[in-house]
Parts: C-alpha cells; structure tokens; sequence
C-alpha cells in the first residue's frame, strides 16, 4: 500500500473516533472554564452521562447491547463529511449556550452530569445529519456522472 492510500485508511479509520475526541475535550474544557478543575465526583459524573446515552443509542442502534453487529458502512461518501466540523462545533456551541444559560446557579456535579450526556447524543445525532447530507451531496454527483 503506497503512503497516500495508508493515510486514507488512517483517516477513515480515525474519523468518527477524532470529532467525538474533539467534542469530549472542548465541552470539558468549557465546563472546566466555567467551574474551575472538576473534583473526582464531577469527573466520574461526566463519564456516566456520556456511558449512559452511549449504552441507550446502542441499544436502540442494535435493538440489544448484546446482539452482533457488523461493523462495516455501507455506502459511499466523500471524504469532506469526515470532518465532522457541524457535530463537533455544533456540540461545543450547544455546550456552552447550556452552560452559559445555567451557570451560575446550576450546581457542577448536574452541569457535568448533563453535558457528558449532551455531548455524546448530540454529537451522534449530528453525525446522522453530516451522513445524510454527505449521501445526498454523493447521490446527486452520482446522478449528474452518469447523465453526462
């Protein structure tokens, strides 16, 4: 494999992994900027909220936590909606308007709490729309190929 087809598997490999990454650590450092350092409690409480969503989408995704999935995409995309800049800053905008609306007066432990599970739904749910997006954007440069 030549250098610029194992960065291509690199990137496809990293891509959902890098905007989720971005997303955890920006809402984090926005909270943190908000609060201050979080103490052990806000830490593991930010951990719950994004487990427990985590584990609820897998569990509708898959219609059990304990079914075998199949981990290969079907379908064809391009390699802009990798990116995933509308999941991730759309996150971290959301993130901040929470904290900005609620604090001061929403305690640390619920604003960690809540923005661990916000950070991880919303991402996901705007990663369907990057996708749906990304597949019309394919689907219509498909369409235009082949009339040519």
């Amino acid at each position: 494999m030549n250098p610029i087809e194992e960065l291509a598997q690199n990137l496809l490999s990293e891509s959902k992994a890098y905007g989720y990454t971005l997303t955890i650590w920006g809402s984090g450092a926005i909270l943190m900027n908000q609060y201050g350092s979080p103490r052990i409690l806000e830490i593991f409480l930010y951990v719950v909220g994004a487990l427990v969503v985590f584990g609820a989408m897998a569990s509708i995704a898959f219609d059990d936590l304990f079914e075998d999935i199949d981990s290969n995409p079907s379908g064809r995309l391009i390699a802009a909606s990798m990116v995933h800049i509308a999941a991730t800053f759309g996150n971290l905008l959301l993130s901040y308007g929470i904290i900005a609306t609620f604090n001061p007066g929403f305690p640390a432990n619920w604003a960690f709490l809540a923005i661990g599970f916000q950070g991880t739904l919303v991402y996901n749910l705007l990663l369907l729309l990057e996708d749906g997006v990304a597949r019309f954007v394919t689907a219509r440069v498909d369409a235009v190929s082949v009339s040519s």
